[in-house]
């Protein structure tokens, strides 16, 4: 079996196991009494505490072996998910799961982005790269579809086994992928002045629209229909426009990089989402998840094309820090709002003016 066959047995059953629960955690908090400004502190906590957990994780992963830190951050999401079982509105609750919750992305994405690295070649990545995002999609249908009805009908506990015993299950086959490890040293400031200031800006861009998706299953619940089953299937049919795409287009990104128009497209896409409600967002959330591939296949491009330019670990680490500055910058001023429809907006807004700094720096590069 090759190494790529492993990473995707464990992309497949990792990423089942973790949205089975994950697009839900916002609407977890929502539905236990947390005021919107709770949820957004635990959210900003746990993007805060992902900077150091990030450069720790790294040099640990580094100088002896990523499955570890893959293993300690599923098992922070273990303990997440026990936790929010026996939800208390608390500050302390709020900055433990908020740890927890950094715990497990960094813990997660730090070693998934590393092994991805490793089993990807530099030169024609295209192929692999979508097989792998087909395989990540359809996990994501079936795990929408699943958690959603679990939530709604069974009592959370059940979900959190079966989240648990695949996750645990997951990181049996990345076991068996071999870890080059290495004394990296790591000169943080050195390797980030080797960044284009517009790969910066168009990573940072793309990240925000994390916050996005933390915000959405709150806003349809409130302005949609209030269950569970909604936000599950809102992420369903947003994947398999993701699958749609990768299958009948995903091979445009290759020749060229539809980075700048997939952005406009999504904020206008999302704005939209904020008055055409009903069953009707059921379509334009389809719309979303093409647009949203589109946009990621050319983050992806951009990611791959710059690993060559500083080492793995730099480029992991580097793209962790300016992912979680991103989100904490944005995030902030959503604290000193009510509304979230008003939030939402907010992050539409600056997404816009980023893209238009973004759109300037790339025309001067290209007249000079």
């Amino acid at each position: 079996m090759t190494n790529r066959t492993k990473y995707n047995i464990f992309l497949f059953i990792s990423t089942f196991a973790r949205n089975l629960v994950e697009v839900f955690i916002s609407l977890i908090l929502f539905k236990n009494g947390f005021p919107l400004g709770s949820i957004l502190l635990f959210y900003l906590l746990g993007t805060i505490f992902s900077i150091p957990v990030s450069y720790l994780f790294v040099r640990i992963g580094e100088r002896f072996n990523y499955s570890i830190i893959m293993c300690v951050g599923i098992v922070a999401f273990v303990a997440l998910q026990l936790a929010l079982n026996a939800v208390t509105e608390s500050t302390f609750f709020i900055i433990s799961t908020a740890l927890l919750y950094s715990l497990y992305k960094r813990g997660y994405w730090v070693a998934r982005r590393y092994y991805v690295t490793e089993v990807i070649p530099q030169k024609n990545s295209t192929k692999p790269f979508s097989i792998m995002m087909v395989i990540s999609e359809i996990a994501s249908i079936l795990a929408g579809f699943l958690g959603g009805s679990l939530l709604d009908g069974l009592n959370a506990s059940i979900l959190t086994i079966i989240s648990s015993v695949l996750l645990l299950i997951s990181i049996i086959p990345l076991l068996r992928i071999q870890n080059k490890t290495k004394k990296t040293k790591i000169e943080l400031i050195k390797n980030l002045k080797k960044y284009d200031k517009r790969n910066i800006l168009a990573f940072s861009l793309y990240e925000i629209n994390n916050i996005l998706t933390f915000l959405f299953p709150i806003f349809i619940t409130i302005y949609v229909k209030d269950t569970y089953m909604m936000a599950g299937a809102v992420n369903a049919i947003s994947s398999l426009a993701i699958i749609l795409f990768i299958l009948f287009y995903g091979r445009i990104i290759k020749k060229r990089n539809y980075f700048v128009l997939s952005s406009i497209l999504f904020v206008l896409i999302c704005f939209a989402k904020l008055f055409f409600l009903d069953y009707l967002i059921l379509i334009l959330c389809f719309i979303e998840g093409f647009i949203k591939k589109m946009q990621e296949q050319s983050v992806s491009k951009i990611y791959f094309e710059n690993r060559n330019n500083v080492d793995s670990a730099h480029h992991n680490l580097i793209y962790q820090i300016i992912e979680a500055l991103a989100r904490v910058i944005v995030t902030v001023p959503l604290l000193f709002m009510s509304d979230v429809r008003m939030m939402i907006s907010f992050v539409l807004i600056v997404i816009s003016v980023e893209l238009v700094i973004y759109a300037c720096l790339r025309k001067n590069q290209k007249l000079s």
